[in-house]
C-alpha cells in the first residue's frame, strides 16, 4: 500500500509540474530540481526505437573527432549532465570526452590543455565566486581558439557570473514548440526548414552588442554566439531530457561548427599585416592587403599536413570555405580570396600542426 501511495504521489507531482508550466515565459523553477524526477524522464533514453538509434549512428559517422570536456562543476543536476554527455557521445563516437566535476580555477586551466571544446550543461549559480574564477579561465581558453557551449538554464545568474557575454535577464519558455523558420547557418544543417521541439526553451535578454542571435522566441535569443579572439562562446537554450532528433542535432552541429579538431592551442597565432611568428608546418602571405576586388593567399607548406582554409567575418560568421580539409604535400599553394562586401575578415588556416589566423581588409571600390 505504501509503495502504491508513493508512486501515485510521484506521478501527481510530475503532472502538477506539467500543469504549473503553462505561461509563455516565467522564472518559476522548472525541473531539473530533483534528480529522481530527472531520472524518471531519462528512462526515455533507454527505450529509443531501433530506427532512431540507426539514424543517430549514421549521423555520427560524418562527424570529426574532437576533444570535449564536460564542465560539470556547477551543473544543476549530475544526472542531467551525464544525460547531455550521452546525447553527444551517441552522435560523436570518435570524439574523446573528459569530465571536470570539482577543483580550483588552476585545476581547470590545467585540465583544459589539449581540449577543443567545453560543454556546460544547465549551469547553476550556487558558487558565484568559483564560477567567476572559472569564467576567467574559460575566457582565456576561448580567446586562444577554444569553444564553450552552454545549454539552456533558468538560472541566468550563473551565466552573468561566468562573464562570457553580457545579459540582463533570463526566462524559460513553457510553449512546447517554437515552430519558426530557421536561418541559413551551419548549426541548422540537417535540422529542417521548420524547428519544432518538445523540450522547453530558455531565451535570454542579452545586452552584449557582440552577441549574434541565431534563433529567438518572441524577440529574445535562445540560440546565438559571441566571437572572442580565435574562439567562440555559444548558447543553446534548450533542454536535453529527451534525445530529440532536431535539438540533439543542433547541439552536435554547434560543436562541429564552433570547435576546430586537434588544434594545439599554444600554436594559435594572430597576424595583422606582418607576421609576429609562424607555425613551422606552413607560412602564409595575403596580397594585396587591403584589397579592392581580388586578393591572393599563398600557403607555403614545409612538410605534409592536413589543411583547411576558411574565411569569416569579425563576428565569426563563415563567409567562404576557401579550401575544404585536404591532405597536402610540401610546396606552394595559391588561393584567391572572394570579392566580398567591404569590411574586415579573418582567414583561418587550420592544419594538423596548428592554426594561423590572418586579418584581411576588403576595401570599397571607387
Amino acid at each position: 500500500m505504501f509503495r502504491k501511495l508513493s508512486l501515485i504521489a510521484l506521478l501527481a507531482g510530475i503532472f502538477g509540474l506539467a500543469a504549473f508550466r503553462s505561461d509563455p515565459f516565467s522564472y518559476d523553477r522548472p525541473y531539473p530540481f530533483n534528480s529522481t524526477i530527472a531520472h524518471f524522464f531519462m528512462e526515455e533514453e533507454r527505450s529509443l526505437p531501433n530506427s532512431l538509434n540507426e539514424s543517430v549512428m549514421a549521423e555520427a559517422d560524418s562527424l570529426n573527432g574532437l576533444h570535449v570536456m564536460m564542465l560539470n562543476a556547477f551543473a544543476y543536476d549530475s544526472a542531467y549532465a551525464n544525460k547531455v554527455e550521452r546525447v553527444i557521445q551517441r552522435r560523436m563516437p570518435t570524439s574523446a570526452f573528459t569530465e571536470f566535476w570539482n577543483g580550483s580555477s588552476e585545476d581547470l586551466a590545467a585540465a583544459l590543455s589539449g581540449q577543443d571544446a567545453v560543454v556546460i550543461a544547465y549551469p547553476s549559480g550556487d558558487s558565484p565566486e568559483e564560477i567567476r574564477a572559472y569564467g576567467k579561465v574559460l575566457n582565456l581558453f576561448i580567446r586562444q581558439g577554444g569553444a564553450v557551449i552552454l545549454t539552456g538554464t533558468h538560472e541566468f545568474g550563473a551565466l552573468q557570473q561566468l562573464g562570457l557575454f553580457d545579459l540582463d535577464y533570463g526566462y524559460y519558455c513553457k510553449e512546447r514548440s517554437i515552430g519558426q523558420t530557421l536561418p541559413e547557418h551551419p548549426v541548422f544543417q540537417g535540422v529542417g526548414t521548420d524547428f519544432s521541439t518538445e523540450v522547453y526553451q530558455y531565451p535570454l535578454d542579452i545586452s552584449d552588442p557582440n552577441f549574434v542571435t541565431l534563433a529567438d522566441v518572441r524577440g529574445y535569443p535562445f540560440m546565438g554566439f559571441k566571437q572572442m579572439g580565435g574562439g567562440k562562446v555559444v548558447y543553446v537554450g534548450l533542454e536535453y531530457y529527451l534525445d530529440e532528433p532536431q535539438s540533439s542535432r543542433l547541439l552536435t552541429n554547434v560543436l562541429r561548427w564552433a570547435a576546430k579538431p586537434r588544434v594545439k592551442r599554444s600554436e594559435i597565432v594572430l597576424y595583422a599585416g606582418k607576421g609576429l611568428g609562424k607555425v613551422n608546418a606552413f607560412d602564409l602571405k595575403i596580397y594585396p592587403n587591403p584589397y579592392v576586388s581580388k586578393a591572393t593567399l599563398d600557403i607555403d607548406i614545409s612538410k605534409p599536413t592536413s589543411l583547411a582554409v576558411e574565411m569569416t567575418d569579425e563576428l565569426g560568421r563563415l563567409v567562404s570555405v576557401l579550401l575544404p580539409r585536404r591532405n597536402l604535400s610540401t610546396g606552394l599553394y595559391r588561393l584567391e580570396l572572394p570579392n566580398l562586401d567591404p569590411g574586415v575578415y579573418l582567414v583561418q588556416c587550420i592544419s594538423s600542426e596548428g592554426t594561423q589566423v590572418r586579418k584581411v581588409v576588403k576595401a570599397a571600390e571607387n
